[in-house]
Formats: C-alpha cells, sequence, structure tokens
C-alpha cells in the first residue's frame, strides 16, 4: 500500500508493483489516470524542474518517460547551456556541463506518471481517501485506518511536506526525534505569462544569498510554450501580488530578465504565492525502534526549500533505493535508513546558505559549509571547470570531493577577475 499519490507515492507505487506485488495508492484527491490537478498539490502553479540525477532515476523507473516528455513540450537541454544562473558576484559561464535538465509543470508531469502507474493491473487507487491513522498490530503496522479500514502487508507513506507520519507513529507506542527545521522565512510568488520576445534559453535563476541579497527569482519556460515567473524573498521579504508591485520587484533584481518577460508577455491567470517554505527533515531514521510493515518516502522524510530544485531528484532517489532494497530483502528498519542517506547531500546543499537567516545556532560543519558556498559564489563566474564541478554535485551526481573544494578556497592568482562575466548579457 501507499498512503499519498502525488510524484513520490507515484513512484513508490512503480517500485512496488515491479516487485510482484498488489499495489493500492490511497489518495484524498480524487484523481483518475487522465486527472491534471490535484488540491493536495499546493506548489503545483509554481516552477518544477528534473535535475540530472532525477531524470536519471526516473528512465530507470519508467522507461521511455524521457521520449514522453519531450512529445508534450518538455526536451532535455544541457543545464550549462539553458540555464542563466546568476550569483551575487555575476553570471555563472554558460557552457556545456554535461547535466541534462527539464523543466515541466508539476500537473504534467504527475498526469504522465499516473498513467504508466495506473496502467499496472496490479495497481489501484482509492481516491477520496483521507488516512487518518495506521493499523497496528503490537509493533507491526498492518494496514491503514481512514474512512474505513484497509490492510496491507507493507505501507509506504509518501503524504508530502505536510505528513502526519509523526503524530501516527506516537498513537503506536513510537517516539519520533525532534526533526531539524532550518528557515529561511522563503516565500514564492508566482505568475504565468505569455512567452513574448524568443530567447535561446529555458530558464533564468537568481537565488537570494545571505546574508545581503534577500530577493531573487526564476523565469521557467513550460512545456506549452508560457513561462512562470517565480518572484522569492528571503528574511521577511515579500514580492507583491499587484501588477505594479509584482513589476517593480522585478525590476529590482540584478537580471533585468524578470522584469521583461513580465514586460513582453500577457499575464495568465492569477498570481499564486507559498509561504512556510522551511527544510525539514524528520530523521526518523534515528529511532532505536522502528516498525516492521512501515516505510516512509520523499517530503514525509525530509521537505526541502523548493527555490533549491531538489525535492522531485530526492524522491526519485529515493524510490532507486527502496527498489534495490526489496530486491535484496532488506528489512524495513534498514531500508529507512537506506532512504535516509539519499537526504544527506541535498539537505546540506539546500540548508547552507539558509541557515544564515535561521534564528538558532548554527552547527559548526554547517558553518564551514557556508564559507565554501560563498567562495563558490564569488568563484563561478571566471571559472568554468567551478562551475562544473559544482553543477555536478547540485545535480547530486557527484559527491563534493576534494578537486571541488580545491577550486573553491585556493588562493586568488594576481590578475585574476573575481566577477569576470559579471555584465555578460543575455540572449
Amino acid at each position: 500500500m501507499v498512503v499519498g499519490g502525488g510524484f513520490g507515492g507515484l513512484c513508490a507505487a512503480r517500485v512496488l508493483a515491479e516487485h510482484g506485488a498488489d499495489v493500492v495508492v490511497l489518495e484524498q484527491d480524487e484523481v483518475t489516470a487522465e486527472s491534471l490537478q490535484r488540491r493536495g498539490v499546493p506548489q503545483a502553479q509554481h516552477p518544477h524542474a528534473l535535475l540530472a540525477r532525477g531524470l536519471r532515476e526516473l528512465e530507470a523507473l519508467f522507461p521511455g518517460l524521457g521520449d514522453e516528455l519531450t512529445a508534450v513540450g518538455a526536451p532535455e537541454a544541457d543545464f550549462g547551456e539553458v540555464v542563466r544562473y546568476r550569483v551575487p558576484a555575476g553570471w555563472a559561464p554558460r557552457v556545456p556541463v554535461g547535466l541534462p535538465i527539464r523543466t515541466v509543470t508539476r500537473p504534467v508531469l504527475e498526469r504522465l506518471l499516473r498513467r504508466r502507474v495506473l496502467a499496472d493491473p496490479r495497481v489501484t487507487t482509492r481516491g477520496g481517501f483521507t488516512a487518518e491513522d495506521l493499523l497496528w498490530r503490537g509493533d507491526r503496522v498492518c494496514g491503514v485506518r481512514g474512512p474505513r479500514v484497509v490492510d496491507a502487508d507493507l505501507v509506504v507513506v509518501a503524504t508530502g511536506r505536510h505528513s502526519r507520519v509523526g503524530t501516527w507513529l506516537r498513537y503506536g507506542g513510537f517516539e519520533p526525534p525532534k526533526a531539524l527545521v532550518v528557515d529561511a522565512g522563503t516565500v514564492y510568488t508566482t505568475r504565468e505569462f505569455s512567452a513574448g520576445s524568443t530567447r535561446d534559453w529555458t530558464a533564468v535563476a537568481e537565488f537570494p544569498r545571505a546574508p545581503g541579497v534577500r530577493r531573487g527569482g526564476l523565469v521557467v519556460t513550460t512545456e506549452s510554450g508560457t513561462r512562470l515567473v517565480t518572484l522569492v524573498g528571503a528574511d521577511g521579504q515579500v514580492a507583491p501580488t499587484t501588477e505594479s508591485g509584482f513589476l517593480n520587484y522585478a525590476r529590482g533584481l540584478r537580471a533585468p530578465e524578470f522584469a521583461d518577460v513580465i514586460g513582453s508577455g500577457e499575464p495568465v491567470g492569477t498570481v499564486h504565492r507559498m509561504a512556510r517554505l522551511h527544510s525539514r527533515w524528520t530523521l526518523l531514521h534515528r529511532m532505536p525502534r522502528w516498525p516492521a510493515g512501515l516505510l516512509c518516502l520523499g517530503d514525509a522524510v525530509c521537505a526541502l526549500n523548493p527555490v533549491h530544485a531538489q525535492g522531485m531528484t530526492v524522491a526519485a532517489v529515493q524510490a532507486a533505493v527502496l527498489r534495490d532494497g526489496l530486491a535484496e530483502g532488506v528489512a524495513e528498519v534498514e531500508l529507512q535508513r537506506r532512504i535516509a542517506g539519499a537526504v544527506g547531500q541535498a539537505w546540506a546543499l539546500a540548508t547552507g546558505a539558509d541557515r544564515v537567516w535561521d534564528p538558532f545556532p548554527t552547527p559548526w560543519r554547517s558553518r564551514a559549509l557556508v564559507r565554501v558556498l560563498a567562495r563558490v559564489d564569488e568563484r563561478l563566474p571566471g571559472d568554468p571547470g567551478l562551475f562544473r564541478d559544482f553543477s555536478r554535485v547540485a545535480h547530486l551526481v557527484d559527491r563534493p570531493g576534494p578537486g571541488l573544494l580545491w577550486r573553491a578556497l585556493r588562493p586568488v592568482r594576481r590578475g585574476h577577475q573575481r566577477g569576470a562575466v559579471l555584465d555578460q548579457p543575455l540572449a
């Protein structure tokens, strides 16, 4: 059984079915294979991207998915060539990095996955089902309570950022540890615009950077050719929802493309805002006891600040861990630890800079990471090699190694021009 029919839940259902199980997906919204919108996805109106590692794992889970994404208008392209990335010191080099990326709206991606999952006769879905508690038999989970009781040999909880799995564990006599929370006070404000003028990029990104840069933004081209403009605020900054206020906020960013897209395109639909976008890691893997018959993945385990675009990729990696663990016959307690192991690198990257704005004390390891990331930002505009190395880490393809640290921390040579592409124009 899978509780939650979103991205992570669909990936988990695919894995369980391929393992030979009959799978029931419990979803609070009424959905079919062709459903496009779910009320349970408040972030559906905001930009989404699949990083290189996520694309690789998804293609392994859903062979041919890449062709389907291309067919709906979300082609694969090299991250370094189609994403314009602005840091405080200037523009990152526009060079190929060998890392594919796809931008696709969340509803379209989920519909493609749902079609594939529900085409399997071993998978059924029950919409309109709100899970209220786990069904316990001693220290074992044997199903879910909701409008009715549903029995299962294995329950995978993929109920997203607002999961109640911690409460459910307490009902069963298990005490989860206190979660790690890092809150930069991030707020998203997004509006869709017609394409306007032609560009040779897929996305433009300018992120807030602690402590001095509290505003940023993201422009993403959708599969239908429109552009989603997201204005990001951190540490108390919030973009207005009025047309004039939205445009003026965009004009205050370093990258001119934000205001340009707004000015050259026509608004499509209304403004959407999301707040409370902190990063939260439940640390379930640290529990001294873990119930048999239960696994958790996706945002129910670790919800990351979505400005870093890592959430779907991490969930896909966790689904691959689930697939491998089931094939090996690993016990649930060990498999839950392995699922948590897929989180660490993304957590470090997502929270590294955000911690500067968080009011709580920062561990020394995190303070060291903040310094490294700040140095990376300083060096990126003038160092294509550093950009390639860091991109591989950010896409969760490589772990940060000595080579990246050396490039980031080595002394600056005489004559080296920081911000070498500071004023590099956008095409």
